[in-house]
Parts: C-alpha cells; structure tokens; sequence
C-alpha cells in the first residue's frame, strides 16, 4: 500500500523496487495499492499525504529499506523456530522462500507469515549490502504502463458511478469577482449550482466566502458544457480589478527592485516587504563598486500555465448525514480528506478519498478548488456528480507559476574573479497567499535556486522582495528553481563573457562544491565542450540545484524564425542514489520538455484580472518535429550510501536548467542577450 499519488514520475514501481531489495522478492510478485489518507496522527503507513517536491524516492527510501529488513527477520524468525534451528547462518531467502541448508528444507513466506505476525519487531535490521543489489539501481519495467497502453488505467476522468450526472463548472472572468445573480436553470439540463471559494482553498484574490463560479449539470459531459457556455451571467468586478494587468504587475515590480521596506521582526510586513536572504559579512555593494569590470542586469519572467492534459475534475458521491466518497486525481488527499470532512460535517471514518492516476500533477492538482467544487454540488444536487473543467477554465483559472523580476549586480576583479555578487528576486509569495506567516528571510519558494549558491562570490548579498499582485499562485514543476536558475545563470554567462572566458571553464574555476564540479564535467564530456560545435549551431551551459540534486545541462541551438531552435540537450544529474535509472531519465527528458515549452512559449497575461490566453491555440507548445535529441547522465551512487546524506529528487530537475542553457547558446550563435522569457510571446499553434 503505497501513499504516494501516481502522476507519471513511477513513484509506485520505484517505492516496490526500494521494499524488494531488503525483503527479498522480486518485484513483479508485489501488488501495488493506492493508499487511503487518513488524519491520523502519526499517519498509519501506507495511507495518502501529499505527493509534491520531488519528494516520494527520497523520503521514503530509508523507511522502506528499513521495512524490508525488518520484515524479512521476522519472517526467518519463524522458520528458524518451526524448524528449530537458531542459527541464522544456516538459511538463505530468495525470492520469498526460505531454506535451511543443512536439511534442504524450504518455507516459504507465506507458510511462516501468520507466526511471523505475533513477534514483537525489532528496532532494526541488517540492510542487504550495497554491493549485491538486484533491485536498487536496476532499469526494471513498471507496472503501470500497460494499463495506460491498453486504457484500462483509472485515470479521475475515467471515473463512472451509478446515477451520476455531469457538471461543468464556469468562473467569473476577473480574479476577485462575484456572482451578481443566481441564473436559471437552462432547458435540459439538472440545475444550475453556485459555488463558493472554501476558507482552505482561497488564494490571492479569490477570497473565502466568495461566490465566484458556477456549475451546469446536466445529464452527459456535451450538454451541460455547451449549456454553461451559453449561460448569461452577471458579475460584479471588484474596483481593484483594474489594476490587475500585466503592465501594472511588471511597473510594480520595476519599482520594488530599486526600493522596498524592509523586514521588521513582529511588525505585519504587507507585500512589498524587502527580505534579506543571505548576506555576507563583506559588504556586496562596495566590492562591487571597486571592482575592475561591472555587470548590471535585470531578467523578467512571467506567471506561466500548469497546463496538465488531463483538466481538473472530481466524482462525489454524498448522501447527506451519512457518507461522502470522492474520487480525485489529487496530490493533497489528506488535505482533501480534511476539506471534505469540513465542508460536510461529517467525521473522516465517513469519508472515502479514492486516488486516482493524474493525468499530469504538476503542482497544480495539489490544490483543492476542483475538489471543493465538486463537493458543493454533490450536496446541493443529492447525486453523484463528476464535476470538469473545461479547457479555458483551467488556462484562466490556474494557480500560475509566479511572474518574476530579478535585478543581478556583479563586480569582476582584475583577475576575473567574482568581487561582488548582489541579487534581488521580486515575485508573488506563494506560501503567503496560503496564509503562511514570512520570517526574516521571506518566502523560500522565491529565492530557491538563489542562495547557498558554492560559487566563490567575495561578497554577497540575496533578497527577496514579496510582489503585491493577488493573482493565485501555486507549485509549478520546480517552482523557485525555474526562475532562479535562469537568472542566476544567465548572469553567470555574462560575467563569463565580460571577463572574456569560456562560460563552462569560468564557472569551473569559481564552484567550491566537488559534487557540483563533477555534474558540470559530466555534462560538458557527455557534450563533448571542449570540441567545435557543428556548422550554425552553438552551445550553452548552465548548472543549479533542487531538491537536494544537482543538475547541469549543455543546450545546442541553431537559428529559426529569429530565435532559437533547440537540436541537442545533455543533461548529467547527481541525486546520490538512483532506484532506477530508466524512471530517472524517463523523468529528466520530460522536465526538458517542460521546461523548453515554458522557456520558447509559456505566459500567461492579464487585463481587469482576467487571463488573456485560454487554450493550446493561443498557447504555443513544440511538435515532435521539433523535439531536441535528449541525453542523461546519471552520476554513480556511492559504493556505500551513507543515512546522513540527502537524497535527492528527479521529477522536477528537467526544468531549472534548462532555460538559461538554451538563452546562453543563442547568446553565442546570435550575440543577443535574452534576458525576458519566453523567447517567443506571441508564438500560436498555428505558427
């Protein structure tokens, strides 16, 4: 029974593959089960948390391993005593059979499971030995992916129930907006149900309490669609609507980059607030103005789409007083559970939070809005619903990826080395529009990427700066990291180039990490750096850190339509254990495809606070034609892993690097510098 949500990162195969290992079975015998959540305290294990930051291998790994083994003694435990032999030396377990050597005799673990399950376990067990994995860092076949073949994968749209009927849910355009009066119910179709924005679900302007979507039910999917479509609905739009625009958004930011208030300890610190992140005891700003050579910089990001291909959606089946079941493709459900029990009334043992695949996470079905909604409905029509989001509402209605502004200063010594460092990250706080209390140093998903940076900077200073926009915002695949990192190193490549040196050899000569320095000569080797580029192609390098891994890329480039068109990408990662390499580099070519489609194309704008761009045809995203060839290197594991040393993520870590590698290439085919992403705005489907 496995906690962790399924959205494509193979976190079920991958947490089999780690238990197999000390158990001693092989994989392909082990049924896979999602788990239930539960607000258990601790949670029972096995049961279903969340599913966000890279984090299912990696936190899981130690406690599965440890799992297995303790598993395993109890079941020798009771062979030994039925065969009354105590000699432990004197077995050996494969694949689930125990045997006694001395008499040949064989148990399996199913004849001696009943015995085993009455011994107290120990604290511990011996871990199978590094050096004889036969699980742990295999390329094995995972489970789920003939179900996805084949269709018979259980994806949240997939979901049918007896009596159900179908929602479609429609917002108001503007963030922040009301309905103005409750419309009558279209011919055909069950009822027309208002929705509100639940107290645990409210970000940025869209306020707890607020009435600001409503859902068309009808008896099929089509019908109530065209239905809410057609709807006439009235709206009020809140005065502040109006300056909720992209220009004010970026006019503001350009302001809080040259001047904000800063931090007070116990004071309210509203949006504008000026944190310090990391500070040196030598003073940035005069190293910088002694120095020999100056770079000056400012890069711009904007709020981007989650975009998953599957949309939003969440089957309720409630009977009032009695009994709630929900089937979502969720990576909150414990929260979930704790939301519906809310919206409810009833106790969590009445209750059922089904999990099903998602079809893509992204960060974006960590939220609860869907859920919320769907719940409302369910209560007020007395059927089972499955509530959708139409395309258009999940564009206009996302919890985007923060716009960003980030103001880089450096100084370059005679020597060429890095004098001075000072860096300013303006952008919406994602954990302070989910009520989160910031400390001195401000939001952490604003300045990842950013900080402890083992680049040897003389002196450094890193802010962050919390935007006033109320647009929502949430976790988008690699969150911080993605916009960090292509301002870092970006700015990297600039001081690389005013000091007249090769960008992979200048950030060689500055990394102090060992770790960091062996990522970017695998990256480099694998692209061969140090040998001409082909004929009209040029390349970029760029190197940075989440979720505990370190992750370089080496993007080729050639000219089209004026920009880049990306036709290699080597990517060499180092997480410190890798359970299996195929789901690792499955993983790693997927964030490059993220990445590349945020980078040429994604943004989402705003006017009155509404989002501009609503579907794929206004949202550019790269054709198979013109997929880049993908290479990964995984950096070895240790010969022995050491408990003490973090384990890193790779779901996410396609994405950081990405973006700057790519703009440092065109910058050495085109001698132009991108500093604003993407590369191609204004870039359609049918471009």
């Amino acid at each position: 029974m496995i906690g962790a949500s399924e959205m494509g990162q193979g976190s079920f195969s991958g947490l089999a593959q780690i238990l197999c290992e000390d158990l001693m079975v092989d994989p392909a015998r082990v049924v896979l089960v999602q788990g239930s959540p539960s607000l258990a305290s601790p949670a029972p294990i096995g049961t279903a948390i969340n599913t966000v930051g890279s984090s299912v291998t990696r936190s899981n790994y130690w406690k599965l391993r440890d799992a297995g083994a303790i598993a395993r003694t109890l079941l020798l435990s009771a062979a030994m005593a039925r065969i009354g032999d105590a000699t432990a030396s004197n077995y050996t377990i494969s694949n689930g059979v125990i045997r006694h050597l001395p008499s040949g005799a064989t148990l399996t673990y199913g004849q001696v499971a009943a015995a085993a399950a009455l011994l107290p376990p120990p604290a511990s067990a011996p871990l199978v030995p590094d050096s004889q994995f036969k699980c742990i860092g295999k390329t094995l076949a995972r489970p789920d992916i003939p179900f996805k073949v084949d269709g018979s994968a259980v994806f949240g749209l997939d979901v049918r129930v007896p009596n159900m009927v179908y929602a479609v849910i429609r917002h108001c355009p503007s963030f922040g907006g009301t309905l103005a009066a409750m419309p009558s119910t279209p011919s055909g179709m069950i009822a027309v149900v208002a929705t509100r924005v639940a107290t645990v679900t409210a970000r940025g302007a869209e306020a707890a309490g607020n009435t600001n979507a409503v859902a068309v039910v009808g008896s099929n999917t089509w019908d109530a669609w065209q239905a809410a479509k057609k709807l006439s609905l009235r709206w009020n739009i809140p005065a502040a609507a109006a300056a909720m625009n992209s220009a004010q958004f970026l006019a503001d930011a350009q302001s809080l980059a040259v001047t904000a208030t800063p931090f007070v300890a116990g004071a309210a610190n509203p949006p504008g607030t000026l944190y310090t992140v990391e500070r040196s005891t030598a003073d940035a700003a005069a190293a910088i103005a002694r120095s020999a050579k100056i770079v000056d910089a400012t890069y711009s990001l904007p709020y981007v789409a989650h975009a998953c291909m599957e949309v939003l959606n969440c089957t309720v089946d409630y009977v009032a007083g009695v009994r709630c079941t929900v089937w979502a493709p969720t990576q909150s459900a414990k929260a979930a559970l704790s939301l519906v029990s809310a919206l409810t009334g009833l106790s969590a043992d009445n209750v059922t939070i089904h999990v099903t695949y998602l079809g893509g996470g992204l960060g974006r079905k960590a939220e609860l809005d869907f859920v919320s909604q769907a719940v409302q409905v369910a209560m007020a029509i007395q059927r089972p619903v499955k509530l959708m989001w139409p395309r258009e509402e999940d564009f206009t209605h996302d919890q985007y990826r923060p716009m960003a502004l980030v103001h880089a200063r450096a100084g370059l010594d005679a020597a060429g080395y890095v004098a001075g460092w000072t860096y300013r990250n303006v952008s919406p706080s994602i954990l302070g529009q989910r009520g989160v209390v910031l400390g001195a140093t401000g939001d952490s998903q604003g300045s990842e990427g950013s900080q402890a940076l083992p680049y040897a900077f003389g002196a450094r200073l890193v802010e962050w700066v919390s935007h006033p926009s109320t647009i929502p915002v949430g976790f988008w695949r690699s969150v911080g990291a993605s916009i960090n990192t292509f301002a870092v190193e970006s700015m990297i490549d600039e001081l690389a180039a005013a000091a007249k040196q090769d960008p992979y050899q200048f950030r060689r000569a500055r990394l102090t990490d060992p770790r960091w320095l062996a990522v970017l000569d695998a990256a480099a080797s694998a692209a061969a750096w140090n040998s001409p580029p082909r004929k009209g192609t040029a390349r970029g390098i760029a190197i940075g850190t989440a979720f505990n891994s370190i992750v370089a890329q080496v993007v080729e480039v050639s000219s089209s339509n004026g920009g880049p068109r990306v036709s290699r990408v080597w990517v060499a990662i180092d997480s410190y254990l890798t359970v299996n390499p195929g789901s690792v580099e499955a993983q790693i070519v997927g964030g490059v495809v993220h990445g590349l489609n945020a980078a040429l194309y994604g943004r989402q704008t705003f006017a009155n606070g509404a989002a501009t761009t609503k579907n794929f045809k206004t949202s550019r995203m790269i054709r198979l034609s013109e997929m880049p060839a993908v290479s990964v290197t995984l950096l070895p594991a240790p010969a022995v892993a050491d408990r003490a040393v973090p384990i890193g993520g790779v779901g996410e870590l396609g994405v950081p690097t990405l973006a700057p590698a790519m703009a440092n290439a065109w910058f050495r085919l085109s001698g132009q510098r991108v500093r604003t992403l993407p590369f191609f705005p204004d870039a359609r489907m049918g471009d």
